[in-house]
């Protein structure tokens, strides 16, 4: 799966992590590894999810991923913690 926006989506995630309540190291090292933990479809979920709580529907549209997609795709991000 390609992502459409030419940047590179795993620094897009780093990016996002790093906006969060701690600090991420933008390294090469640090996208090995969101690479080696995270498919791009499951990097491009957590990419477009809002930071807060939020239910379903919200992901839902924020995503743009049809529900059953979407639940399939949460789950597997469940199990990773």
């Amino acid at each position: 799966m390609g992502h459409l926006g030419g940047k590179d989506i795993y620094q897009e995630l780093g990016h996002k992590i790093d906006n969060m309540m701690f600090s991420a190291p933008q390294k090469q090292a640090l996208f090995d590894i969101l690479k080696h933990l995270y498919s791009e479809e499951e990097a491009d979920v957590v990419i477009k999810m809002p930071y807060s709580f939020v239910s379903l529907d919200r992901i839902i549209k924020s995503v743009g991923y049809e529900k059953a997609k979407i639940e399939r795709i949460i789950e597997g991000l469940c199990s990773k913690g």
